[in-house]
């Protein structure tokens, strides 16, 4: 019945896909080449290439963990369970990789005068670090087992159970309720997130009051920084919004169509928010210009020569 809008839906997952493991690609190999050439990593571009190779897992994840719930809902249990671990790493890790980019920027650009504040400028990759070890480790353990706990009960519930309609709604319940439990885990992140754009948006405010009687003071570099790291900062938590929309579309099992809808929206996560760190970062936006144009000028010549 609605075949032309899957497959329309489909293709469109497949650009999306390729967009961002393409994105993400180039954003950790041009970070992976700087740190080859300098022999040094900058804290910065560290989180960058460990979030780049976070999403990339995401996506391919994400791709099979759609296709077994959006053609083999009520199957291949095994593969599930595989998946699921997966998805669970990569989901968890890629969402505290970007909300230590945006403590970065926030603890690295803002300026307030509180000592506490001054406290944690001076020690910003203990922070970050502190934050990857502690809360991510707890988050992944969490994690895990919510989902041991599922198939655990999943398969207690199938050795059981005789009436098979019933065993299988008893599965997409605990499927679901499983799902909820582990995005709850992603509160924490997101409300660093939310409190470190704000916290930016404070501090734009007040730098803007100091520099009212300044010409041109809306071109400061102070103030494009903070223009730039906000609106990253923004934009990750909108499409963070819209991830966990598509998430709930597509475990809720509606309908076949609306499950890969929620995929296509899933994906903009992951794909659109690289772009816009490579669009907002100068090493990052240059190379990207440059490759392009090399592509451009590769291109011409193979078309010239028919």
């Amino acid at each position: 019945m609605h075949s032309h809008e899957e497959e329309m839906l489909l293709v469109l997952i497949a650009g999306v896909f390729l967009i961002g493991v393409l994105g993400n690609g180039f954003m950790a190999l041009v970070n992976c080449i700087d740190w080859a050439k300098r022999k040094k990593l900058s804290a910065v571009d560290l989180i960058r290439v460990v979030l780049a190779i976070s999403r990339i897992s995401l996506l391919c994840t994400m791709k099979w963990k759609s296709f077994l719930v959006i053609f083999f809902q009520n199957g291949l249990i095994e593969d599930q369970r595989t998946v699921d671990f997966l998805w669970a790493t990569s989901h968890i890790s890629s969402i505290w990789f970007a909300t230590c980019l945006s403590i970065f920027y926030f603890l690295r650009i803002a300026n307030f005068s509180h000592p506490y504040f001054f406290w944690l400028k001076w020690r910003i990759k203990q922070v970050v670090c502190t934050l990857l070890v502690g809360p991510l480790f707890l988050s992944l353990i969490s994690e895990f087992l919510l989902l041991e706990k599922m198939y655990y009960n999943r398969s207690f519930n199938g050795r059981n159970e005789r009436n098979e309609s019933q065993e299988v709604q008893v599965n997409k319940k605990q499927y679901f309720i499983t799902q909820i439990g582990i995005n709850f885990l992603n509160i924490p992140p997101f409300f660093l997130s939310v409190v470190s754009c704000f916290l930016l948006l404070l501090s734009l405010w007040k730098h803007t009051q100091r520099m009212q009687s300044k010409i041109n003071a809306s071109r400061d570099p102070s103030t494009m920084a903070h223009i730039r790291a906000m609106k990253a900062t923004l934009f990750f938590l909108i499409l963070l919004i819209l991830y966990y929309i598509g998430i709930y579309i597509t475990f809720k099992n509606f309908s076949t169509l609306s499950s890969i809808f929620g995929v296509v929206i899933m994906a903009f996560y992951p794909s659109g928010h690289t772009m816009i760190l490579i669009l907002w970062n100068s090493k990052l936006r240059l190379t990207a210009l440059l490759v392009w144009g090399q592509m451009k000028c590769y291109l011409r010549g193979i078309l010239g020569r028919w």
